[in-house]
């Protein structure tokens, strides 16, 4: 498991993130974009008509929207200064300044720089709870070669609950002993148990493997 990948929020769940428009933005704005998913929270790059910003989901179903004194121009050099509100689709009334670097703000001085708006924005989201918390969720991983070498790959449901995957996990493994597999290798303990098993030829690894990860919200 990457280590960096396991500390970033996850991507948005959505069809844009395959549009050329979205990704091109998304690399545009990656130093901004990648210390917002390691708060941990999860960004995404509107595309609206031509206008584009960028939004960071938070624990109460609220958001961060980060734009500049209009919205964010598609080359990142030209932004002049950010504006980050706290804005609600639920809750009109949630609508808070959280910073403000444009040419009228009280952070004007700062200008584009990255560091004060970070440190604004973390300050902001400790402060009152509103950054995520995710859950893993695991998946039984099988693969290996056949007797003939011809590839098994196969990923068996996804499993929210830790217990759950360890059942399943425990399931295939004895159901491998009970057709003559024999294990040569076991890691991992009862959270991310591996075994690796041999029978005729044939060789093949049985994981709990991280899938993705579920974001936990207030109700």
């Amino acid at each position: 498991m990457n280590s960096e990948a396991s500390q970033l929020a996850p991507l948005p769940d959505h069809g844009n993130t395959t549009d050329p428009l979205w990704q091109a933005l998304w690399a545009a704005y990656e130093p901004v974009i990648t210390p917002l998913r390691r708060i941990p929270l999860i960004v995404d790059v509107e595309l609206c008509g031509g206008m584009f910003a960028i939004t960071a989901e938070l624990a109460d179903h609220s958001y961060l929207l980060i734009s500049s004194d209009d919205a964010l121009p598609a080359d990142p050099n030209r932004v002049r200064g950010w504006l980050v509100q706290r804005l609600s689709d639920r809750i009109p009334t949630i609508r808070d300044v959280i910073y403000d670097s444009t040419e009228a703000g009280p952070q004007a001085p700062n200008g584009n720089d990255h560091v004060p708006l970070f440190d604004a924005i973390t300050t902001y989201v400790a402060r009152r709870g509103l950054g995520l918390q995710f859950s893993p969720v695991k998946a039984i991983s099988i693969s290996g070669l056949r007797s003939d070498h011809s590839a098994i790959e196969h990923i068996c449901d996804c499993f929210p609950r830790a217990l759950d995957a360890v059942t399943r996990y425990d399931r295939e493994v004895a159901t491998l002993r009970s057709m003559g597999w024999r294990p040569i290798h076991q890691q991992g303990g009862n959270e991310w148990p591996l075994s690796v098993w041999v029978h005729d030829g044939a060789v093949v690894t049985v994981a709990v493997t991280l899938a993705g990860w579920n974001a936990e919200r207030a109700a």
